[in-house]
């Protein structure tokens, strides 16, 4: 069960890390880019994590074969159709709730809409979950890719839908200029101390390491 769920992590994290990339060319391009380059330097604590995480391990992994492989590569796609939805869910919130700019389309209104959504999402997770893991025949890996694309193409126009809500933030936030200067101090500041943490715990774990050895 742990692989799955790490699978479906790292497919909500691709997404995130996308979606966030195109907000700041967004930002940057089309609106406040004092906003997009915050934005910017915020992406950079994960990114840091991530890749102290990747340096850290020094231990091989053991590679699942290639059925195993290509199972939590798809089912990590559902990972990322969901990050999808969550993007269009805030943004609609955003452009109705707070700014008052639009309407949800949707005949179920806003926000019994998500419901929609949801039942579409929950079962084909739960039916791809079956189809990769519970399912050792080959019909039921070509069925999960069948899903997949399904799941993509819905999870397509979530991100779609979410880029539209994302460009009313673009039209309508602006940072005023007496805190541009002290919120980027502030987020780089909370940069170098982020990375300087990571290196901290960095030697502290070698110390305890080489102290026990």
């Amino acid at each position: 069960m742990m692989q799955p769920l790490k699978s479906l992590a790292e497919g909500f994290l691709v997404a995130s890390a996308l979606i966030w990339i195109l907000n700041v060319a967004a930002l940057i391009h089309g609106g406040d880019a004092w906003l997009g380059i915050i934005y910017l330097l915020i992406l950079l604590m994960p990114a840091s994590m991530l890749m102290y995480l990747r340096l850290k391990k020094a231990s091989p992994k053991v590679m699942p074969d290639g059925w195993a492989k290509w199972r939590n590569l798809l089912f990590s796609m559902q990972g990322v159709a969901l990050g999808f939805w969550m993007y269009d869910i805030m943004t609609t919130f955003y452009a109705i709730n707070v700014t008052g700019l639009a309407i949800e389309l949707n005949p179920l209104g806003w926000p019994l809409g998500i419901l929609g959504a949801f039942a579409f999402f929950g079962p084909t997770l739960v039916f791809s979950y079956v189809l990769l893991f519970k399912m050792t025949e080959n019909f039921s890996f070509y069925a999960a890719i069948l899903l997949t694309l399904l799941t993509l193409g819905m999870g397509a126009m979530n991100l779609v839908a979410g880029a539209q809500n994302f460009q009313v933030f673009v039209d309508t936030a602006v940072l005023a200029t007496e805190i541009r200067y002290a919120l980027l101090g502030l987020v780089v500041t909370a940069d170098l101390a982020f990375a300087l943490s990571l290196r901290r715990i960095n030697h502290f774990l070698l110390v305890r390491k080489w102290g026990k050895n």
